[in-house]
């Protein structure tokens, strides 16, 4: 494993490579990959807000268009 110090030593494409290796690792095996039950309960509150008017979703532009100005 990469100790903490030598990995503030890596640049940052050499960070963002780390990241997808232990990503692509990860993927790897699915079978272990079921979400927590906390992750589902907010699915669950976020889905019966939208349901009941409280939420709406935002067309990826516009969130683009409103993070850029």
């Amino acid at each position: 494993m990469i100790d903490l110090p030598e990995l503030n030593e890596c640049s940052t494409s050499e960070r963002i490579q780390t990241i997808k290796s232990l990503w692509d690792s990860r993927c790897q095996q699915p079978a272990d990959a079921s979400p927590s039950a906390w992750h589902g309960n907010i699915l669950a509150q976020r889905e019966k807000a939208l349901r009941q008017g409280a939420d709406r979703f935002k067309d990826w532009s516009m969130v683009k268009e409103e993070l850029l100005r």
